[in-house]
């Protein structure tokens, strides 16, 4: 896509956050001459509380039900956790997505949960940075565990704004095989590295990268919050690969 193209972009973020995590960005790409969406995923925000009744399937049917919303193809981009969602949604419309951009963010193939592919992670530092409560259904980030593994490049003073806003997760959506096929393959893929994430390591986004090729590929040497810590880099990166 060329510098004077304007473009929908959505930004759907990751586990236990909310669209806020997108305010540093918005902006620059809207200077950019893009209109920007971004969706909160059920569980939060005007889509309800976050308990066990939320799926993977509730989550990408919340993304095409925007993505119609928009009234065309949308470029979507996917940080984390919405690296399945967003690839579960474009197997299921894929008319309705023009790319499909991850953010250090879980790339499934076809069968893989994000459970299951953090669990082939053995270079991350994701080892104790939840709790789950399985009453309710729900995991949350240990407070004390949010700057090491997800937020190791922003201050404290990103931390404090951080850690209120954070809601608890249902556990469904990553336990749940994500079935993709020939719509997924459809879809053009992008990514960006980040080489100091220790939620996702480099090496297991370099896998997922080698398991489901991506056309564009961009690095920030970022940890895995790059929309927060350093978000002009970030939004120079995200119009290198759309």
């Amino acid at each position: 896509m060329s510098a004077a193209t304007s473009a929908t972009i959505m930004l759907v973020h990751g586990a236990c956050h909310a669209n806020w995590c997108w305010d540093r960005v918005v902006p620059l790409l809207q200077q950019a001459g893009h209109r920007i969406v971004t969706p909160d995923l059920p569980g939060r925000g005007d889509r309800g509380k976050p308990d066990w009744r939320w799926t993977l399937k509730a989550y990408a049917d919340a993304i095409i039900e925007d993505a119609r919303q928009t009234g065309g193809p949308v470029i979507v981009v996917g940080h984390s956790m919405g690296g399945p969602v967003i690839s579960a949604a474009a197997e299921s419309a894929p008319d309705l997505f023009d790319r499909l951009v991850y953010v250090s963010a879980c790339l499934p193939s076809n069968g893989d949960s994000l459970a299951s592919i953090a669990a082939m992670d053995k270079d991350s530092d994701l080892e104790g940075a939840s709790s789950v409560a399985w009453l309710k259904g729900v995991v949350t980030i240990n407070p004390d565990r949010l700057k090491p593994v997800y937020y190791g490049d922003c201050s404290d003073a990103d931390l404090d704004w951080v850690r209120p806003r954070l809601v608890p997760e249902s556990l469904r959506p990553s336990i749940i095989k994500v079935r993709l096929g020939d719509n997924f393959q459809s879809v053009p893929r992008s990514y960006i590295r980040c080489t100091q994430d220790r939620g996702l390591s480099i090496q297991m986004q370099d896998r997922l990268i080698e398991r489901q090729p991506c056309q564009h590929v961009a690095t920030l040497e970022a940890s895995h919050s790059p929309f927060l810590s350093m978000p002009d880099p970030f939004v120079k990166a995200l119009l290198s690969v759309i």
